[in-house]
């Protein structure tokens, strides 16, 4: 064979195409879809006052100029080099996303989205008010000071607390008894039910439970016969869906929301595994939902208590038939989707208020029944989650994060060098950001923010 004609067929097969983009409506927003790179090899950077945006690309994109008009404004596109400019012709608000997808999802090929939404394509999530099942005490409150990263509602508590008793000295708060779903930052319940059980001798650390391609849950995992100790750490550590469904089924949804509801927490809803939940969001469950979504889950979060755990159990139970694959991809069509509503996040998953959640992590790392050996594991566990500030007045830091399509949630425990501790729940649904990889950026900025609140607690004690 002619060797420089098999070189020169190596160089065509194996170069990378040249980027290509095109734009097209898509449902309410307006997509740029970019071919031959990938989203990690752009930035965004946000205009002041959301009324655009400016994106600087490693390689070079054939230009292009377009002024696409909408029913209130005009967005106005330009495309030169390796920079993509993104504005409001009128100054009006203006939603620009930056994001991955996947092969499979939007046909047989990965690319990278530039998704535009103007004003009126874009739906607010609306925290819903509840009244708190005990009437709480009241203690010194300093002035809320919203974080200036954030985008959409904050719901925020930070407590200093009295490390023996638990209870509430001075307080920051922010929407304290209004509604929010808590992603992941929910698997720290799961941890504490199964350190309960490992403490009455049902289960130990090194009780090895089965995973398999039919019980996982979206996303990585690890098959095979895996331990206790092991599934917890994977759960709180690396967050790993899978590893928290098979030790949240193995306590029992119910019994876990029995065991959160004794501890007055009458608002919180942890009885659903990641699996069911994505399920349902992904169209996946129309027997228990119905054909409607939207409808369907108004309808079950309006349902009384009892009622809505029934609905919550079936839904486990036929989640656990689907396959994870199939549940991620539909899921990805449905956050892509002019369906998407962001109340069905709330309404779906697990759920809570900034003050009952705060409680809660209060109740877990102070309970009395957990032996030393079981409260250090647990406390050991959380200090490797995500997220901690490198601070020389931090003496210890517990957390776990939670993130999803435009929602991070972050709580823990904190304490200070002076022996002062502070528990925390922070959430953000309905942000402007909205792929999860994108949001989890501002895990550090949450963090810096709890301990620049804990410190103004502190600095503010008698």
């Amino acid at each position: 064979m002619n060797l420089r004609l098999l070189i020169a067929a190596l160089l065509v097969t194996t170069a990378q195409a040249a980027p290509t983009v095109q734009g097209a409506w898509h449902g309410p927003y307006y997509r740029l879809t970019l071919t031959g790179l990938s989203a990690r090899d752009g930035t965004i950077r946000w205009t002041p006052g959301g009324t655009g945006a400016d994106l600087k690309f490693s390689a070079a994109l054939p230009t292009l100029t377009r002024t696409v008009p909408t029913a209130q404004d005009q967005i106005r596109i330009r495309v030169q080099g390796r920079d993509i400019e993104i504005r409001s012709a009128q100054g009006r608000p203006l939603r620009v996303n930056l994001m991955p997808v996947r092969a499979g999802v939007e046909g047989p090929t990965r690319f990278t989205a530039i998704d535009v939404y103007p004003e009126e394509a874009w739906t607010d999530y609306e925290p819903v008010a509840v009244t708190p099942c005990r009437a709480p005490a009241p203690v010194p409150e300093l002035p809320y000071q919203p974080p200036r990263f954030a985008s959409g509602p904050v719901g925020f508590y930070l407590a200093q607390i009295d490390p023996r008793t638990g209870q509430p000295l001075r307080v920051i708060t922010h929407d304290p008894d209004r509604l929010y779903p808590l992603a992941s930052t929910f698997k720290q319940i799961v941890l504490w039910g199964t350190l309960r059980d490992v403490q009455a001798g049902r289960l130990s650390l090194n009780t090895r439970l089965s995973v398999t391609e039919a019980n996982r849950s979206i996303e990585f995992y690890q098959p095979g016969a895996r331990t206790v100790q092991n599934l917890a750490t994977q759960a709180t550590v690396a967050s790993e869906n899978t590893a928290s469904d098979v030790l949240h089924l193995r306590y029992g949804p119910e019994r876990l929301q029995t065991l959160v509801t004794a501890q007055g927490a009458c608002h919180t809803r942890v009885n659903t595994t990641t699996k069911a939940w994505w399920a349902a969001q992904a169209g996946l469950l129309p027997d228990v939902y119905g054909p409607d979504l939207t409808a369907g889950a108004v309808q079950a979060f309006a349902l009384p208590p009892a009622q809505e755990a029934a609905l919550r159990a079936r839904a486990v139970t036929q989640a656990q038939t689907l396959n994870a694959d199939r549940v991620l991809d539909n899921l990805d069509r449905y956050f892509f989707s002019p369906t998407y509503h962001p109340q069905t996040e709330v309404q779906l998953q697990n759920r809570s208020t900034p003050r009952e959640w705060a409680t809660l992590i209060t109740r877990l790392y102070l309970d009395p029944s957990l032996s030393p050996s079981n409260r250090a594991f647990l406390r050991d566990t959380l200090a490797r989650g995500c997220c901690r500030v490198r601070d020389p007045a931090v003496a210890y830091w517990g957390s776990k994060a939670g993130s999803g399509w435009r929602n991070v949630t972050m709580s823990g425990l904190l304490t200070l060098t002076t022996g002062q501790s502070f528990v925390y729940a922070y959430f953000n649904p309905g942000s402007d950001t909205l792929e999860s990889v994108l949001i989890e950026k501002q895990l550090p900025d949450i963090a810096r923010y709890v301990l620049e609140n804990a410190k103004r607690l502190a600095s503010s004690a008698p």
